[in-house]
């Protein structure tokens, strides 16, 4: 007899773009390879660890009331054979079951985790689909890596005509040779043929490239990747490309195969990509190649690459390095986790970032590996549900292409920022460390009148300055070290601003410009812009910057104000009425800032702000305004259309526990756009003046009376820009003696007794207290 939880279940099978998460536990980083296994939600297929100490498959019964899960467990197969050492880009399939078995059982958490025996059909057929499902994090990442594919004409075009030995029965094998997987059809006669041969005998023997030699039929489809859905991988020999076949469904009704009844059974040119891509070394050597020995411990686990993931991974060590961090996510981790009212953690914020927490802390999953008894790195952990949730409606974060690392911070943040502002109205918001306000100063240099103003920023963009060493043939440009206080020197520099139309003199002046500290986060988090156009391509220049190992001092920034003796201008700087038209913008120069991965808006407004000088001065003033709040907003002024905000909009962003009022100001400042009025909700004080700042220096500013830093990690690069090439991180834990640094390089993790600061990205500064 089986109990009632079984009898009575309702199941439905997942469909091909249905999540399961069947390899790892949603909430922590066991896994199908630990004894416990991975226990399967039947219903919603969310995956749970079933072992102690936190058996969130239990959690997840209890909560959801979903009482069957089947458990899987991997275990490799014992071999003598060595595995061969990667020396050439290839994409060969090996499968899974060649490598590993699978031990799997049915479980009903309703009686108290037993197991099923006598599983019903039905639920079979469920557990046989979670079986043959691909992992929900492997999902998005295939779909990520997977090309754009586009259609051809010759699908649409193509001639049918079963050759007169056509049989269903011979779909199993090439009918040139013994071949039974990575077979394709001709979509003409139906011939299956094997695949391509791999530069080392292995793959097919070319059998289906040879029909189309021989025949010139030119479009075929690759049996065994065919989805209910009616996709495949189809392939044009004419064009030697895959492409979408928009007919697929009606093509093989042809040959009497129903799409609808097909099931998935080997892996798709996108999933072996993937894995041709996660098996790559993306290793590094130190500045001085020196062998460092591997550590591995609590706060010393390492991320593994995704492929082109190390932006993040890099981002996220130093970040969970800052003691905020780590103290709101870590701690609390088992207790969200309970309390949680998302009975899909995936989907989640909060979740992932108390997972990834708890994984990078635990020192759980941080265990040195032996071979031969030689101490090996740590396998380390995947940051594959976070990535999927923080990269959520993103286009490029949610691809598989190489990020910034800055401009990951800066998402990473109003992530947070938005995920944090329900819980006790974002008191618990670690990214506030990172929250400051710059002073700037204008003043008109013919009436001397002067105009302070502030705003709220998180990130720092610093310029440095380019002094080219005498060039040595053969030898790569390099340049001379620039001191860290000369870049704080720059930004805080008098700019000239041509054409201002002085509100107090009434007609055009020239004006100074200045931006200063008005106040100090707890961690400043800093940019170096080492970038200029070469032949109209942006190229990281390789310049030193020197940073002090002991403390900053940044107080000689701090803006003071209103001065005694200063007069200040009118309040309104109005532009009088014109009838000249706007210059249009230099298209070329949009097209090229477009091409390095900046939003369009913020590419036309660069260009605009700096005149048209080109593709370079544009570039900066973008480094220089990322934090600005209506930076994504169309440098247009709002036409006023919208009289009243979209309750619906009104109410979704109040939920987030900003006030009804500044919520529908805001929405109407941004033309009724919830993501524009989001970003000015974020980054916008409420009412921010001079007088508002002196207020939160007396009460709330608890950097009044220190400006004292220390660097305590940085986010380096290597490669030509920063959409390529390879991200690490170099993170100090402690404090004074007792501190130590460390170095991450994805999974790996070693101690760096000497850190190599001077070609950082991204620092890291921590003041002193």
């Amino acid at each position: 007899m089986v109990c009632d939880h079984v009898s009575q279940a309702v199941l439905t099978l997942p469909a091909s773009s249905t999540p399961v998460y069947k390899e790892e536990c949603t909430q922590c980083f066991d896994d199908h390879n630990m004894a416990a296994g991975i226990d399967v939600c039947l219903s919603c297929f969310n995956g749970g660890c079933p072992g102690t100490p936190n058996n969130h498959a239990h959690q997840h019964a209890m909560k959801s009331g979903h009482h069957l899960t089947v458990n899987i467990r991997r275990v490799r197969k014992e071999s003598d054979e060595r595995p061969t050492k990667l020396t050439k880009l290839e994409i060969v399939e090996e499968p899974e079951n060649d490598q590993y078995e699978f031990e799997t059982f049915v479980r009903c958490w309703g009686c108290s985790g037993a197991r099923v025996d006598n599983v019903p059909e039905d639920v079979q057929r469920v557990v046989h689909a979670v079986l043959h499902a691909v992992e929900a994090s492997k999902g998005s990442e295939i779909k990520a890596w997977a090309e754009e594919v586009t259609a051809c004409s010759h699908f649409d075009s193509l001639t049918q005509a079963p050759a007169a030995d056509f049989s269903s029965e011979a779909l199993h094998q090439c009918s040139m040779c013994d071949k039974r997987d990575n077979l394709w059809m001709c979509l003409s006669c139906g011939h299956v043929g094997c695949g391509r041969k791999q530069y080392d005998g292995s793959g097919g023997n070319n059998h289906a490239i040879a029909h189309f030699e021989q025949t010139g039929h030119r479009v075929s489809v690759k049996l065994g990747t065919i989805t209910p859905e009616g996709t495949a991988d189809a392939y044009c020999y004419a064009c030697d490309d895959n492409k979408l076949n928009p007919h697929l469904a009606q093509h093989l009704q042809v040959f009497g195969i129903n799409v609808a009844a097909q099931q998935k059974t080997e892996k798709s040119i996108a999933e072996l990509q993937l894995e041709h891509n996660l098996k790559f070394d993306f290793s590094m050597t130190t500045a001085d190649g020196t062998q460092l020995q591997p550590v591995a411990g609590p706060g010393l686990t390492g991320l593994r690459n995704l492929g082109n993931s190390c932006y993040l991974a890099s981002v996220m060590q130093c970040v969970f390095g800052i003691d905020r961090f780590r103290d709101r996510y870590f701690p609390s981790a088992a207790d969200h986790f309970l309390t949680c009212s998302q009975l899909h953690p995936a989907k989640c914020m909060l979740c992932q970032l108390h997972k990834l927490a708890n994984g990078l802390w635990s020192g759980r999953y941080a265990v040195l590996e032996t071979e031969d008894g030689e101490t090996r790195h740590q396998h380390g952990i995947s940051p594959a549900h976070f990535k999927a949730m923080v990269a959520r409606d993103h286009p490029e974060f949610a691809s598989m292409r190489q990020q910034d690392a800055f401009e990951f911070l800066q998402h990473l943040n109003k992530q947070i920022d938005i995920a944090e502002r329900p819980v006790e109205g974002g008191a618990l918001n670690p990214t506030s460390v990172f929250d400051f306000t710059t002073e700037e100063r204008l003043q008109c240099t013919k009436c001397c009148r002067v105009r302070y103003t502030t705003q709220k920023s998180s990130l720092l963009s610093l310029p440095v300055a380019k002094r080219p060493l005498a060039a040595v043939e053969g030898v790569p440009q390099e340049f001379e070290p620039v001191q860290l206080a000369e870049c704080f020197d720059m930004m805080t520099a008098d700019e000239t601003v041509d054409g201002y139309m002085c509100p107090s003199c009434e007609q055009p002046t020239t004006a100074k410009k200045s931006t200063r500290f008005a106040t100090f986060p707890k961690v400043l988090a800093v940019q170096v812009r080492r970038f200029e156009f070469v032949n109209w391509v942006p190229q990281k220049l390789e310049i030193p910057v020197q940073v002090p190992q002991g403390p900053i001092e940044l107080g000689a920034y701090r803006g003071q104000g209103l001065q005694l003796g200063e007069e200040a201008l009118p309040e309104t700087d109005d532009q009088p009425p014109t009838d000249e038209q706007p210059e249009p913008v230099d298209e070329s120069v949009v097209a090229q800032l477009e091409s390095m991965g900046f939003p369009r808006v913020r590419c036309v407004k660069a260009v605009k702000k700096t005149g048209n000088t080109g593709a370079e001065s544009a570039m900066n003033w973008i480094f220089e305004h990322m934090d600005d709040a209506d930076i994504d907003a169309p440098d247009s002024e709002p036409q006023g259309t919208a009289a009243v905000a979209d309750p619906a909009a009104v109410e979704q962003l109040m939920a987030m526990g900003f006030p009804q009022a500044r919520v529908e100001r805001e929405l109407l400042q941004s033309d009724g756009d919830a993501n524009r009025a989001l970003d000015r909700l974020l980054n916008l004080s409420d009412d921010v003046t001079m007088d508002n700042v002196a207020a939160a220096t007396d009460s709330k500013d608890d950097s009044a009376s220190c400006s004292q830093y220390e660097l305590t990690g940085f986010v380096s690069h290597k490669g030509s820009s920063v959409h390529c090439g390879h991200y690490v991180a170099t993170v100090r834990h402690g404090l004074g003696t007792d501190s130590a640094w460390f170095f991450f390089n994805d999974a790996r993790v070693v101690a760096q007794p000497e850190p190599q600061s001077e070609q950082a990205y991204v620092y890291f500064f921590t003041r002193n207290d």
